[in-house]
């Protein structure tokens, strides 16, 4: 009950308690006294009552006024107080009381912030001891992250019910396309085919009870049109004594798409080559039974059939060398490429170069360009030129410049000043043997070029000898560059072990608020009237699984309201129109909120404004948000139910929680993840312990009912 509420029920019990001793003190004596007294002073009556009724007016007031200050100056700052002191002892030890109130609760109040002191010293004391503890298993994750992140497999751990634990960076890129989410929590199979992967299940659990100590399995699947895998699953178990249980499983997943691609023309390659010698053998055949059944006559004819089996033979070895020459390509385009930026390439070549062979090098490169190249093969076929050049007469460097050419190409411009060689030099160079490749060939730095779709080109003017020439590399697509991991502390590699032992999740509003999955959303808008035409701008979400905060996987969307964006909401988002041109429509981006959104519980600060804007535009995008809502200003009011203000500002405030992105979609929805963290154990402590416990807490608030969007 507020104290508000109290204040007002003291004093109507102070208001009949006065007047009721009062009148029933008259009552009283009148009922004493003779019908001759009765009489007279009913006579006077109207000059003696209005005396005690001021007497218990004044004597309300001062009750009254006495009960107000002592709400003022001890219940209310008491109350405030208890809340305050659980916010120091639960969340946010650096938090202080303002002393007010009473001058002997200002007193306790720094009595608290002492202690409160003393109490943040040695938690940091006992944090710093635990850090130091956890610092081998620290070095484990990172030797852990280290591998998961370069190995060249994608990678994901999942528990019995297909939510995902763990996955690396290849895995995600293998997996992750529009409409399909990989994430933490999320299901496995809303990516991949149920089948399969249910009865590899079956197969580790029967494997498991049969006691086979290390049991695996393997197989295909297809994932798209153009993608298909090879899966090998081993099982994960529980640990403790006794019979073995599976309580999770390891997939490792490579891309067969090219290996089957090449399978297939390689197959292709064959069937034409059989197909094209039918004509041919026929042809000889035929003049070799003419030539031998009977024999011509005269030499014009035998000269004919002579004639019929050259053109057979040429013709057949016309087609075997275009099938050698097919199937030579098909060896070396699964050859070995790698993204490698172009400055880190001329680096490595003018160190190899200057070291090994003393040749100065002078390299210049315009721009950040990303090669896909084998950077061995690169520097050792350089490396075969400086020496075919270092026998030239007035050598003495050499010099590369990269630049970008339009489309997909870059050019690398080799020069050597001051001398030249003759294009025969330059041929031998290109077709001198540099490595052996898969298949234990030796492959020239030409034919390297050539395999990764690059050419040489010589310069245009008449001559046959050549001071530079120009190598055409090709340029790695955008996607496929190494992943910007300058804003993360740890590697690409994310995982949450937690999971494995995620209760059914089937009766959601009976799990605990820690073991939830929630997506954490925040909306800007044109105005704050959804019901007279305001629409949404930009949205913003995060995900927490099992208590942590997913940074890694969050949504940020611009949205075109399809109308003007007046000039007060600008000042307050600062989201200018211009920006909004050409974004997605609110019936496009709201299914990708819905998707990410998936088997959580949504959560936002006022989500009753949120909510509206989403419920009024369900029809036009065709989703329903029919998920569980939790609204954090509520549970704020339920947790600190005498604090003034209850804004996202406030509470982020008093939980000690930095405001970074203020009045934007995602900065908003990080700092409400943050306070939904930190509310979870103050709901504790009021004995709220799971989702339903939340909502019923959540209407509790004076405000939870209002409709006023």
């Amino acid at each position: 009950m507020r104290p508000t509420v109290k204040y007002w029920i003291f004093l109507f019990i102070i208001l009949f308690a006065v007047f009721g001793v009062i009148l029933g003190s008259l009552a009283a004596a009148w009922h004493q006294i003779t019908l001759e007294e009765q009489d007279f002073i009913a006579h006077i009556a109207h000059r003696l009552i209005p005396f005690p009724l001021i007497g218990a007016t004044f004597l309300f007031l001062i009750i009254g006024g006495l009960v107000g200050l002592l709400f003022y100056f001890y219940v209310v700052p008491i109350l405030r107080l208890g809340e305050e002191t659980k916010l120091i002892s639960a969340v946010n030890p650096s938090y202080r009381i303002q002393p007010k109130g009473a001058p002997e609760l200002v007193n306790l109040a720094g009595i608290i912030n002492e202690s409160a002191d003393a109490f943040e010293t040695l938690q940091a004391e006992v944090k710093e001891k635990i850090n130091q503890a956890r610092s081998d298993l620290q070095h484990e994750r990172n030797l852990l992250a280290a591998l998961m992140s370069e190995l060249p497999t994608g990678v994901l751990a999942c528990n019995t019910g297909g939510q995902i634990l763990l996955y690396n960076q290849q895995a995600q890129k293998l997996l992750q396309k529009p409409g399909k989410l990989i994430g933490l929590g999320r299901s496995l199979f809303s990516i991949l085919d149920r089948g399969p992967i249910v009865h590899a299940i079956d197969v580790l659990h029967q494997a498991a009870s049969r006691g086979q100590k290390t049991p695996t399995t393997n197989f295909i699947i297809t994932v798209s049109e153009s993608l298909t895998l090879r899966v090998h699953m081993a099982p994960v178990y529980k640990n403790g004594d006794g019979k073995k249980e599976v309580s999770g499983f390891v997939l490792a997943m490579e891309d067969l798409s090219r290996q089957m691609e090449c399978g297939l023309q390689r197959e292709q390659i064959f069937r034409s080559l059989t197909a094209a010698l039918h004509s041919p053998l026929d042809q000889v055949r035929g003049a070799l039974e003419g030539l031998a059944g009977k024999p011509p006559q005269d030499d014009d004819q035998r000269q004919t059939h002579w004639q019929i089996i050259d053109q057979a033979a040429a013709s057949l070895a016309e087609e075997l060398q275009r099938a050698e020459e097919a199937f030579e390509q098909q060896l070396v385009a699964g050859g070995h490429s790698e993204n490698v930026l172009g400055e880190h390439l001329l680096n490595i070549i003018e160190r190899h170069l200057q070291r090994h062979a003393g040749i100065t090098i002078d390299h210049r490169v315009e721009e950040e360009i990303w090669l896909q190249v084998d950077s061995y093969a690169m520097v050792q076929g350089l490396a075969q030129l400086g020496d075919a050049l270092r026998g030239v007469e007035g050598f003495s460097s050499l010099a590369l410049q990269l630049s970008r050419r339009s489309g997909n190409q870059a050019v690398l411009e080799i020069s050597w000043p001051g001398c030249t060689i003759s294009r025969m030099e330059l041929d031998a160079w290109q077709n001198r043997p540099l490595i052996r490749d898969a298949q234990d060939r030796l492959v020239s730095f030409g034919d390297l070029i050539q395999n990764i779709g690059g050419t040489f080109e010589l310069p245009r003017e008449k001559t046959e000898h050549f001071d530079q020439l120009r190598v055409v590399l090709p340029i790695s697509e955008p996607e496929e560059h190494f992943a910007d991991t300058s804003a993360a502390e740890q590697r690409p590699i994310y995982y949450e072990f937690g999971l494995l032992h995620q209760v059914c999740r089937d009766d959601l509003c009976q799990q605990p608020l820690g073991k939830l999955t929630y997506a954490v959303f925040d909306t800007e808008t044109t105005g704050l009237n959804p019901s007279e035409g305001d629409e949404i701008i930009q949205i913003g979400a995060v995900r927490i699984v099992n208590g942590r905060i997913l940074y890694d996987e969050t949504l940020d969307q611009l949205v075109d309201p399809r109308r003007p964006v007046p000039e007060e909401s600008v000042k307050v988002h600062g989201i200018a129109p211009e920006l909004l041109l050409g974004q997605p429509t609110i019936d496009q981006a709201l299914p990708e909120l819905h998707h990410f959104a998936e088997g959580s519980v949504l959560v936002a600060h006022n989500a009753a404004f949120d909510m509206k804007f989403l419920k009024l535009k369900e029809k036009a995008s065709g989703v329903r948000f029919d998920q569980p809502v939790l609204d954090t200003l509520l549970l704020s009011w339920f947790v600190h139910p005498n604090q003034q203000s209850h804004s996202l500002d406030e509470v982020a405030k008093r939980l000690g929680i930095a405001m970074v992105g203020r009045h934007t979609a995602l900065g908003d929805a990080m700092v409400t993840a943050e306070i939904l963290r930190k509310l979870i154990p103050l709901l504790a402590a009021k004995g709220v312990h799971t989702l339903q416990e939340a909502m019923e807490a959540s209407m509790k608030a004076p405000f939870a009912n209002l409709n006023i969007y």
